[in-house]
């Protein structure tokens, strides 16, 4: 999916319309601030608590704003607030590829961005949008229907990788998960009120903050062998909560 169905959603979402680089680099911006504070934030609390920094300061940090936050936004902000998820997402993966992997090993972050085909589908949809070409229909019907699949795809792989997930250290794995939401939604109110992101972006801004660990923290975990079961446990008990807060947080949104 990472490979195929979601580049296809990123180019065909960002190459429909026209976009507002002033609105995508504010967006960008915003991610880079949300979780730069919660690293000072995250990183001060595990060592305080003495906890092994590579394991659960990943998943406090980067969140599942692709096959969560994706659908939750489509289905709360429609098709506007889309473009503006995809944004935030293709964001959060690249800070995922590099700071991510840089508090994992720091010998192979400089180079792994570049294998990431959701950066070059992110720059070409970007190119195309910005230049005004239009792809032939074909070609923009055969990404969209690519794309479109990827939605369902995100929600199923979510729940059958969530199945197979135990929860450890129960304690500790509710702290960090907690810590993502918590850190996330207040940094994400406070990032929108600085730069003064209204309307639906701020919205998406702010529900993108507040989700709960991505599940491609326990793929990098497992890579670099960081005791990913644990990881595992986090991102599902960052799941549950989210369970709770999500409902509450679209609810205040939509208000």
């Amino acid at each position: 999916m990472i490979y195929l169905a979601t580049p296809a959603l990123i180019i065909s979402s960002l190459s429909r319309d026209t976009i507002d680089l002033y609105l995508a680099g504010k967006v960008f911006i915003s991610v880079c601030i949300i979780i730069g504070v919660s690293f000072l934030l995250c990183l001060g609390i595990l060592r305080a608590l003495k906890l092994p920094v590579k394991v659960y300061l990943p998943p406090a940090l980067f969140a599942n704003t692709g096959n969560m936050g994706l659908p939750l936004v489509l289905f709360a902000f429609g098709e506007t607030g889309f473009n503006v998820a995809i944004l935030y997402m293709v964001s959060t993966t690249i800070l995922h590829y590099t700071l991510g992997i840089l508090i994992l090993n720091y010998d192979e972050s400089p180079f792994e961005i570049f294998r990431l085909p959701l950066v070059y589908s992110a720059i070409a949809g970007v190119l195309l949008s910005v230049s005004g070409w239009t792809m032939p229909t074909s070609v923009f019907r055969a990404f969209d229907l690519l794309g479109e699949a990827s939605i369902p795809t995100m929600i199923f792989a979510l729940g059958y990788k969530l199945s197979e997930v135990a929860l450890t250290d129960v304690s500790k794995s509710f702290l960090v998960g907690g810590m993502r939401i918590f850190f996330g939604v207040i940094l994400g109110m406070l990032t929108v009120s600085v730069f003064k992101l209204d309307g639906i972006a701020s919205k998406v801004v702010i529900l993108q903050s507040a989700m709960p660990p991505a599940i491609f923290n326990f793929v990098l975990a497992e890579k670099y062998n960081q005791d990913s079961e644990r990881v595992a446990s986090i991102i599902l008990a960052g799941t549950l909560i989210s369970v709770v807060t999500t409902p509450v947080i679209i609810a205040f949104l939509l208000d």
